[in-house]
């Protein structure tokens, strides 16, 4: 399978874990980044705070499943070097990988919207080499 068969095939898995918006992009030594977005609603957590607990917790739990299927897809093809980043990852910030693959803008608070589904998305990623 090719990169681009690659890339299409994650997308079509994606599809059944609730992706809203995905992309792909290289970065620094050859790096790929497939990033994805799963809609949660961006409501402040000390306002419904059992609400947006739950719903983050879903939405964890799909972007999990869906980070685990494609990394086992891209192991299939060859790559030896692939990690993944979940919407709970304390390493590294995907937002300006967000911003590159076309998810969205900055905005004024330092979150990225996106014109049609706001601020209203987390982010995960697989990363291989």
């Amino acid at each position: 399978m090719n990169y681009s068969d690659l890339i299409n095939r994650a997308y079509e898995i994606s599809e059944k874990y609730n992706v809203i918006l995905k992309g792909n992009i290289v970065i620094s030594d050859n790096v790929n980044c497939i990033i994805f977005a799963h809609y949660c609603k961006s409501t402040l957590f000390y306002k419904d705070f059992f609400n947006v607990t739950k719903d983050t917790l879903k939405v964890n739990k799909l972007a999990n499943k869906n980070l685990k299927e494609i990394k086992k897809l891209i192991e299939s093809n060859g790559y030896k070097k692939i990690w993944t980043k979940g919407v709970f990852s304390i390493y590294g910030d995907l937002r300006p990988l967000a911003v590159e693959a076309g998810f969205g803008k900055w905005s004024e608070s330092g979150i990225i919207s996106n014109e049609k589904y706001g601020t209203n998305f987390l982010i995960s990623a697989v990363f291989f080499k």
